[in-house]
């Protein structure tokens, strides 16, 4: 059945919503996307594919995530930068036919971030709607903390990506391998560095904080007001896991500064700021790594393996990113 009559079906059934253009939008990893018109309004859909291994953990945290950003929009500022989701004629966040789940939320208008440099209006809002986020934690109601994913500093995924450099990595010859290959000891070297780093951080007590988790420049809209989307992700975890995307050249000062008038902090802390750096970067390549080689994509494969060297080389690039960071905090 066409991707986009059996969208049109499923809107009228569980939204009311007579759909009148339907296009497909730039996506990101996690699911499809698309910008629905009615006769009233404009909406942003998003469609998981229950196919694809990786989904099941997105659609997951629907029910999780959703009563928590609804509180927020209506509890703090907040308000004005998270987008709305949209509930089904029945009370549901979502609905499912066989072979897709149904994500339906207003529609932002407004340009992605994306592989922009923000501007310094750009970097104060953003310090502001994360610091924020972080120190609501405390009067968000237990009810909604409770169900959130709790960082317990894991790195289960680097024995499988360890044993795959080890052992499965030269089985095919194709580009995983072309690009993979001239890396192995760095990825080794980072893998284990990104243990040790783990079983340090179980010792400390840092302060656990509410994380957006995943608040890069793709998951960034500029609308009338900054806007950051994409909860799926949110995660019980010390602050550093939201901040290490954004302490960073060249507006690290500013954005710390900045983050300090919302969520004041005595310290931050550079192994948790080098772990979450390693985490974000290995997590990504072994998923793409898994997508090229044994799973169907949603991305083009060049568009994969772009990311995929990008990040391999970041990778190498730790000592500097850690030197860079003393300074500041």
């Amino acid at each position: 059945m066409d991707r986009k009559f059996r969208i049109k079906g499923m809107l009228k059934e569980h939204y009311n919503i007579h759909a009148r253009h339907i296009e497909q939008l730039p996506g990101g990893w996690s699911a499809l996307a698309y910008l629905i018109t009615d006769y009233r309004q404009k909406y942003f859909l998003k469609v998981y594919d229950k196919r694809r291994a990786a989904a099941k953990l997105w659609i997951d945290a629907i029910d999780r995530y959703i009563p928590l950003v609804d509180w927020l929009q209506h509890h703090t500022v907040l308000k004005h930068h998270l987008a709305q989701s949209l509930l089904t004629k029945t009370k549901q966040h979502y609905c499912e036919d066989r072979e897709y789940v149904y994500l339906l939320s207003e529609f932002v208008e407004g340009y992605t971030i994306g592989g922009n440099v923000l501007n310094l209006y750009q970097v104060n809002e953003l310090a502001k709607i994360l610091g924020t986020l972080h120190s609501s934690t405390a009067h968000v109601p237990p009810n909604l903390i409770q169900p959130q994913t709790q960082e317990n500093f894991n790195t289960d995924f680097c024995d499988a990506f360890s044993s795959f450099i080890k052992h499965d990595l030269t089985s095919i010859h194709d580009n995983v391998l072309r690009v993979v290959r001239p890396f192995k000891q760095e990825l080794m070297s980072s893998i284990n560095r990104m243990k040790y780093l783990s079983n340090k951080l179980k010792q400390k007590s840092l302060p656990f904080v509410l994380c957006h988790a995943d608040p890069h420049n793709w998951n960034i809209i500029q609308g009338r007001n900054l806007m950051l989307i994409d909860w799926e992700c949110v995660t019980i975890a010390p602050k550093e896991q939201d901040l290490i995307l954004h302490i960073t050249p060249p507006y690290a000062r500013q954005f710390i500064m900045e983050y300090k008038k919302y969520m004041p902090y005595q310290s931050l802390d550079l192994d948790a700021f080098e772990f979450y750096f390693l985490k974000r970067r290995l997590g990504d390549i072994w998923e793409w790594i898994k997508d090229l080689r044994y799973q169907q994509n949603i991305k083009s494969e060049d568009t994969v393996l772009k990311f995929l060297k990008l990040n391999i080389v970041d990778c190498t690039k730790r000592a500097r990113f850690r030197a860079f960071l003393q300074p500041l905090i």
